[in-house]
């Protein structure tokens, strides 16, 4: 009988807990998709890279918004279970609150397990398939947006202007190209060009350059004299900054193993093999300590909601909506308060994530032992 109503409870707390997960993961979604509206209805996309590229983003949110899906989860099982007087009988059969509050645990304990998993492997991949799913948007649209018969602007310092263009950059032909330095300019006119467009696919490492032929090069040397050069084949890299290593292996995407390794590499070792600046080598140190941390808080956040969530009699709630905002609120506000400190270099990551963890605990500890009844 005992071993039927936790089932009973475990299943009345699955589906509340997947709607909570897709709502807020939906509420995330909406963010994301505001910020990639003008990149995607600029370009020709068909409906199965929209979908995938959008299941990517879906996916890098739930270690986000799995501990907050848990929490409103519990209290709300809790509260209906409440109203329906289903808590007083279960508790009239002689069961605790231990057991009680295990099938809770446990579901919670698998979902905390899947997440770190998703976290250590799954995710970075994701990761990076969705950086490159970006890059692709952002680079094939502004190729295809270079037309015949007007000028180009998009690449800073650069002003382009083809007599004649075909798509995506190619079979240039009357190219009028403007290039402004930081102390200097250039007039570049050719008579036909290509833009050049690489993408190494296991780095991820972006590379456009315009290919021209038969032209003049026009510039000024020492500031004052006029210098002209001929040439019949002239290569330039096009916006270095923005498109060589545009994407860079960062800190959401490396598996588990490549973060504790990189966290293990000095500063210079690091920036050659995966480009970390010192802003960077601290993010890695947040990626790799939150992905444990946002288990731990999936089951500190089910500890609070079960205390909260159950009602001192029919329909008389303890004002667990404001208690349970304000927890959040505060653990949130000390948490990244901590974190900002560990980023001034005032105690460690570890520490940082901890304290807040631990005062989490207090609360969900204080409140399940004020439950209506003592085990």
């Amino acid at each position: 009988m005992r071993l039927l109503l936790q089932r009973y409870l475990a299943a009345n707390f699955v589906l509340p807990l997947l709607v909570s997960l897709l709502f807020f993961v939906t509420f995330l979604l909406t963010f994301e998709l505001f910020r990639l509206t003008a990149l995607l209805m600029s370009r020709d996309t068909s409906l199965v890279f929209l979908l995938s590229l959008l299941g990517d983003i879906a996916l890098t949110f739930i270690p986000l918004a799995l501990p907050i899906a848990t929490f409103f989860s519990v209290v709300f099982c809790l509260n209906r279970l409440s109203n329906d007087a289903e808590y007083v009988a279960m508790r009239a059969a002689g069961l605790t609150k231990g057991r009680l509050f295990s099938p809770f645990f446990l579901v919670s304990l698998l979902a905390a397990v899947s997440v770190f998993l998703l976290a250590q492997e799954v995710i970075p991949y994701t990761n990076r398939d969705f950086k490159r799913r970006v890059n692709f948007l952002t680079s094939s649209g502004l190729i295809s947006a270079i037309k015949q018969g007007q000028f180009f602007t998009a690449i800073n310092g650069v002003t382009l202007f083809p007599t004649k263009a075909g798509e995506r950059g190619r079979g240039l032909e009357g190219v009028f190209l403007h290039v402004k330095e930081e102390k200097s300019s250039r007039v570049i006119m050719a008579k036909r060009g290509e833009l050049i467009y690489e993408r190494d696919s296991n780095n991820m490492v972006e590379r456009l350059a315009l290919g021209l032929e038969e032209g003049t090069i026009t510039g000024l040397r020492n500031g004052t004299e006029v210098e002209k050069i001929l040439f019949r084949r002239y290569f330039m890299p096009l916006s270095q900054s923005t498109y060589s290593e545009r994407i860079s292996p960062r800190e959401t995407m490396l598996a588990g193993r490549e973060l504790h390794a990189a966290l293990k590499l000095s500063e210079e070792e690091a920036r050659e093999k995966y480009n970390f600046t010192k802003r960077d080598m601290f993010n890695a140190q947040y990626e790799y300590w939150n992905r444990f941390n946002t288990p731990v808080l999936c089951l500190l956040l089910t500890l609070l909601g079960f205390g909260l969530g159950v009602k001192e009699g029919r329909g008389r709630g303890r004002n667990s909506a404001v208690w349970g905002l304000t927890c959040l609120v505060v653990f949130y506000g000390l948490f990244f308060a901590l974190v900002g400190a560990a980023r001034g270099g005032k105690l460690p990551m570890p520490v940082a994530m901890l304290v807040p963890d631990v005062l989490l605990l207090g609360a969900g500890i204080f409140f399940y032992r004020k439950l209506d009844w003592n085990s």
